[in-house]
């Protein structure tokens, strides 16, 4: 990670915008339940028998298929023209790369692998659910301390998650 302060595009802001970044996060989390379990009952791979019971192939199939969706969600909305997931929209935000542009597909896809991957694949290991909250509190602590709120999935894929500065203006007439 590079040491010099990212400068903020000229026309965006980032200033105010970590509660609506924690807003947009939330819902975009309801949406992939949503997604997740929609895909599943349509495909009649969900069980009807406890988690507990259901076989490894099942628990395999389950686990692939809210992995695929999880990702697919994050990288296909913010490489689109939206640049944002339906949460960053709803709340007037927008992906951009460093320069103030559209992501290109790699970028959306490392940005979001980054950020997601470690949440899915770390449960999976012995103790990876306490890893798994240590690298939520390492995002936490580098995206509060950044000047311009860089989590470190932005941070790696040099993306900034911010928005127009003429949507978060006062107009007093």
């Amino acid at each position: 990670m590079p040491d010099d302060p990212l400068q903020v595009p000229p026309g965006l802001t980032t200033d105010g915008l970590v509660g609506r970044r924690y807003l947009a996060r939330l819902i975009d989390l309801m949406v992939l339940v949503i997604l997740t379990v929609a895909s599943l009952r349509l495909s009649g791979v969900w069980p009807d028998l406890p988690w507990k019971r259901a076989s490894p192939t099942v628990v395999l199939i389950i686990n692939v298929a809210i992995f695929a969706v999880w990702i697919g969600y994050g990288t296909l909305l913010e490489f689109s023209p939206w640049q944002a997931t339906i949460g960053k929209r709803l709340m007037g935000l927008k992906v951009y790369d460093t320069e103030g542009g559209r992501l290109k597909l790699r970028h959306s896809a490392r940005r979001t692998a980054i950020k997601e991957v470690p949440f899915e694949l770390l449960p999976l290991i012995p103790g990876g659910r306490l890893l798994s909250f240590g690298w939520l509190i390492a995002h936490l602590v580098v995206l509060h301390r950044s000047p311009v709120y860089q989590a470190i999935h932005d941070r790696v894929a040099k993306t900034l998650v911010a928005a127009p500065e003429a949507t978060t203006q006062l107009h007093l007439t």
